[in-house]
């Protein structure tokens, strides 16, 4: 018991020194540290970079930053789509890394704190027809944003003020050999690694990618396994703002001028499914994508069927009340559906994104545990939101 007891301290004390050490460093987008559409494993990393350091990543929008305000139609979409081979092939996005996290081992879990984010001077939605939810959109269009970045805002219409609430679409780190062939998805090997050592980033995995989850802003954090020596984080699909479920394919994508991610080695959470294969259908939570913020835990449930999405997120989250707050699997069953909110975070990838919101303040009293971060308490805030901000009038058009 003291060997335990004096190993837990000193991974413990090793975390609070890697946060007290870190360093800051920026990655800039360039040909060479963006890709389009693939997380590939023999891509030379853009930086290494030690537990505790932060780095601030440029990002494009989609289509390589090809995408110009007021000028770019749905045609020269479509052609950039059939020239690089997109959704067959690769994703649309373009993607920065990836980020060598040193220390960073297949089993181990990489906290990544998101920090700030800078954002660019306007952004788009692309209605993709028959893409959606409904089909009969036939006709594409594009609709530009103007951003307001002094009060956060842009004009939908005249008189329809929104909040700008940026997040990346994707944080990924580098996938699992085996994906998907060895994971409870359901979807087609070829859709989701064409090429070996090449995985196309539109199907969300264990890995993260393109979750598309609102809620990864800035005072969040996503918990990622680690499935490759040095984690190897990408970012991209960057987002001002998104609702739940996507509908009409987009967000309002856009790009940053920097996304701030910090990035912790966590040695004593453990992704048991990354080497058991039996820990992959909801039996240990950690082998999925996690995200926290200051008023709840987030998990999260991946697959073709949305009602089988929904059953892996309900199981991670009975797991992850099992080994957090030492319930029960019949009692965090029960809790779960008393205070779990389930939303469908991503309604229209291939893979569908179910998440279950699970509050901290139900164990408040009880004395648990309020966080899963290296702090001892959940160490960072959200952007205050003034719902009184104003519009400028919007200059942006749209293009059919």
């Amino acid at each position: 018991m003291k060997q335990i007891i004096s190993t837990v301290s000193l991974i413990t004390a090793a975390l609070f020194a890697s946060l007290a050490m870190g360093n800051t460093y920026k990655v800039p987008a360039t040909e060479k540290t963006t890709t389009l559409g693939l997380f590939t494993l023999n891509k030379t990393p853009v930086i290494k970079v030690r537990s505790g350091d932060t780095v601030s990543m440029e990002t494009w929008n989609s289509c390589l930053h090809e995408m110009v305000y007021n000028k770019t139609t749905p045609a020269e979409v479509a052609q950039f789509y059939v020239k690089h081979d997109i959704q067959k092939r690769r994703g649309m996005h373009s993607l920065t890394g990836p980020v060598y996290v040193d220390g960073a081992e297949p089993g181990d879990v990489l906290e990544i704190r998101i920090l700030d984010i800078q954002l660019n001077d306007f952004g788009y939605n692309f209605l993709s027809p028959t893409q959606g939810i409904l089909s009969e959109f036939t006709k594409p269009r594009i609709k530009y944003f103007k951003f307001d970045k002094k009060n956060n805002t842009t004009e939908f219409t005249q008189g329809v003020c929104l909040q700008l609430k940026p997040f990346p679409g994707v944080i990924a780190v580098a996938p699992p050999n085996d994906w998907p062939e060895g994971w409870p998805v359901n979807i087609e090997a070829s859709a989701a690694q064409p090429v070996r050592g090449e995985f196309n980033s539109v199907p969300p995995g264990p890995f993260g990618g393109n979750l598309d989850e609102p809620e990864l802003q800035v005072g969040s954090i996503l918990f990622l396994p680690v499935f490759q020596k040095g984690a190897l984080v990408w970012t991209g699909d960057s987002h001002a703002m998104q609702s739940n479920g996507e509908i009409d394919v987009t967000a309002l994508e856009t790009s940053y001028k920097g996304i701030a991610l910090q990035f912790i080695v966590r040695k004593d959470l453990k992704a048991e499914g990354v080497f058991d294969k039996t820990k992959r259908k909801g039996g240990d939570a950690f082998t999925w994508p996690i995200t926290e913020n200051s008023t709840h835990w987030i998990i999260t449930g991946l697959n073709v069927d949305l009602f089988e999405a929904m059953k892996l997120a309900s199981r991670n989250a009975v797991d992850f009340l099992v080994r957090t707050q030492g319930l029960s699997r019949e009692e965090s069953y029960q809790l779960l559906s008393m205070v779990g909110d389930f939303e469908i975070a991503e309604a229209v990838n291939v893979i569908k994104h179910v998440t279950v919101h699970i509050p901290k303040e139900v164990f408040k009293r009880a004395g648990k545990k309020s966080t899963l971060c290296a702090s001892e308490t959940f160490p960072l805030k959200a952007p205050r939101m003034d719902a009184d901000s104003v519009c400028v009038p919007q200059e942006g058009l749209t293009i059919q």
